[in-house]
């Protein structure tokens, strides 16, 4: 493994950290308290890390929804794999 392998590695674990923290605060208390500084003192980074992965909330949020499509994506497949069709 390279050097530059275990970074990009590390990127995107922290990119999946911050869309995972991003869900779970906007799910339990909506998307007025998603804050890249609320953000930030969750996953215990800087805010420059946050803008480093994304341009602001709203990339934030795109990227939220993006996984939760890809998320309704894999249930609808398990539940077709399920019925038999």
């Amino acid at each position: 493994m390279t050097i530059q392998t275990r970074r990009e590695r590390e990127r995107a674990e922290r990119e999946r950290l911050i869309v995972t923290a991003a869900r779970e605060l906007a799910e339990a208390e909506g998307w007025d308290a998603v804050t890249t500084r609320r953000l930030a003192e969750e996953i215990e980074y800087s805010q420059p890390v946050l803008y480093s992965h994304f341009k602001g909330k709203g990339a934030i949020m795109a990227a939220v929804a993006v996984q939760g499509c890809a998320d309704l994506a894999d249930e609808l497949r398990a539940a077709r794999t399920a019925a038999g069709s």
